[in-house]
Formats: structure tokens, sequence, C-alpha cells
């Protein structure tokens, strides 16, 4: 089944990059010192994308401070692309801590992100993109159904992905568990990704013609403010009468995050684990120099007519166990609940 409504807006889930490519294996250091006219540039360069974009202008204006303080102390020189990296990172979350805002050195990252902003990417480039999320099942490991407790079991520990694909592969394991009375879907160890695969699975909790208001982002620039609502239309049978339980952990984060924060706004799933990682400022990924890039944070996600979201503080889940207890904590929950249904009706 093809989902062509998404196509289109699949573009936009540029903003919302994994955590998870934050982390990736760094280029291999060297020797090599990053020059002072370099260092210079490159901060500049992070100060130009903050004051242009940053959403909090009095926090924009700190983290400028403070690299311009730096610097004329010399801290950002004879340092290695990785070490300088790691530095102006460390500088700015003393600011002010936005676990997104990072500084990472990673030689084939940063020449795919130059390829892109040039317009000279490669068919290749795009080949094999889709041929590592395609491996990667764009991010969905595993549907387990229990008939005993009428109970699916969504894995999901890949970024979320606007793609065609990653539409359709979701579609096919929602429908997979539309007749189980119980759903889980465990996002730990999510780093996020594009927030419309949250919305689009949270579409399924809710009755046709009855869409909700997901979340709001907030940007620097009010006018460029962003309604999410959850869509009109999904493939397959809907869910609004079955349970919902959101497995998480300290490694949920971004997009993901969104998910459980917004479903458990709504009171519509309960939110099973550890708090999340609190990273709550969508973003999109910029190239510097010396195979250095910046995750640079655009846009503030909240609540809807609220500027309450899970930044910095994460989410609080409605039952507070170890991430790893998650799943049996909430087995435990839908077994219980059958057994006490049961018990009443033997009375």
């Amino acid at each position: 089944m093809k989902l062509q409504f998404y196509k289109s807006a699949a573009l936009l889930g540029a903003l919302c990059l994994p955590l998870c490519l934050l982390a990736q294996q760094p280029a291999k250091d060297t020797d090599h010192v990053v020059s002072k006219e370099d260092a210079h540039e490159i901060i500049g360069k992070i100060s130009k994308q903050l004051e242009e974009g940053y959403p909090f202008p009095e926090i924009s204006k700190k983290y400028i401070a403070t690299m311009k303080s730096q610097e004329a102390k010399k801290a950002y020189q004879d340092l290695t692309p990785a070490k300088l990296a790691w530095k102006i990172t460390d500088d700015l979350r003393g600011t002010h801590k936005d676990v997104h805002l990072t500084i990472f050195h990673n030689k084939d990252y940063y020449e795919q992100l130059t390829r892109s902003f040039s317009n000279t990417r490669t068919p290749e480039d795009d080949r094999l993109e889709l041929e590592r999320k395609r491996q990667n099942n764009y991010g969905f490991d595993a549907v387990e159904l229990n008939k005993k407790t009428s109970t699916a079991y969504i894995k999901i520990s890949g970024g979320f992905h606007g793609d065609q694909e990653a539409f359709e592969m979701a579609a096919n394991a929602m429908n997979m568990a539309a007749y189980s009375k119980n759903i889980i879907i465990d996002i730990r160890d999510n780093g996020g990704g594009t927030g419309m695969m949250g919305r689009f699975l949270a579409g399924y909790f809710f009755n046709a013609g009855d869409e909700r208001y997901y979340l709001h982002g907030y940007h620097k620039d009010r006018t460029k403010d962003i309604q999410e609502w959850t869509y009109p239309f999904v493939p397959g049978k809907r869910m609004p009468d079955s349970k919902l339980y959101i497995l998480v952990n300290k490694r949920t984060a971004s997009a993901t995050e969104g998910f459980a924060f917004a479903l458990q706004q709504m009171h519509r799933a309960t939110i099973v684990g550890d708090t999340t990682a609190g990273a709550g400022i969508a973003g999109s990924m910029i190239p510097l120099k010396e195979n250095m890039v910046v995750f640079m944070p655009v846009k503030m996600v909240a609540a809807p007519g609220s500027e309450e979201g899970w930044e910095g503080k994460g989410v609080i889940p409605d039952v507070a166990v170890k991430g790893e207890d998650a799943r049996t904590e909430a087995e435990k929950l839908i077994k219980k609940e059958q057994d006490d249904i049961a018990a009443a009706k033997t009375k």
C-alpha cells in the first residue's frame, strides 16, 4: 500500500534527526590541530546559527558570549578537530544544558552533509542510505502477539523515519496488532528522528475524524510556529479502545520522547520505565569545517496551548521502574487488570 499523503511531508523530518547520529563513531583523530583562523571561523558559524535560529534569544546570547570569552582566553587553540568539537560542546552545555546542541567530528557524515548542501549528492549516496534503512527495517525490530492476554508488543529501537517505506513498515506493524486489546510500544534506546512517525502511530489510537492536537513547535520567529496534529488517515484498523503502554528509558530521546509525552498528555497511554533523556528542542545538522558538524536546535516542542515540554527534564513515567524492567512491569499491569476483571465476574 502506497501512502502518498506522507511522501511530500517527509522532507520536514530533517528538523528532528535522531540523537543516535550524534553518537556515531567519530572520525579518527590525529595530531593535526585546527588553526587559529579555522577555529575562529567555526566559532563564527556556530554563533551565526545561534543568533538566527535558536528559539531562545536570551540563551543564544549567553552561548555566544561564552564562546567569545573562551576564544579570547585561547581555549580553542592547539586542539585537534575532535577535541575542539568536544571543548565547544562542553562549554555550551556548561552555560545552559541543551542536550541537542552538539558539535561532533565525523568525516563521513560531514562529507555527506556538504554534498547535500552543495547539491552534489550522488545516486550512490541515496542507494547506500536506502540500503541502510532497509537493513534496519526503518527502526522496527519486532511484533509479538500474545493470544492468551490479547497483547501486541511492538519494538521500535531504531530512529523514527519519515520515508514512504517507513510509513508502510509502521502500517504493517500496527495492522498486525489491530485486534489486540492491549498494545505495548517499546521505544527504549530509540534516540529520536522525525515527529511525523509519532503522529502517524498516534493516529491509530483515536477514531477517524477525532484528530488530536499532538504537539506545538515554537520557533524564534513565532510566525513560523507549527501546530502538529495526528493524521486524519491511517491505513488499516484503528484501535481507539485498546489499552496502550509505552516503554521508555534514559536513552529514549527527542521525537520518541515527543510520542510518549503527547500520548501521556492526552491521557491515552500509560508510560512505563525510566525518565527519558530530556531532549525537547528539534533542529538540523549543519557542516562547519575540519569535518566538524553542529546539530543546531531551532524548534522548541511543547504541549498544545503551553510552553511546557520535556526539554531538560524528560518525560516522567506514570509507572517508574528501571528501564530494563519496563516490559515485565507492563505485562504485570495487564495481567493484574485481567485477573481483577475475572475475579469480579465470579462474585
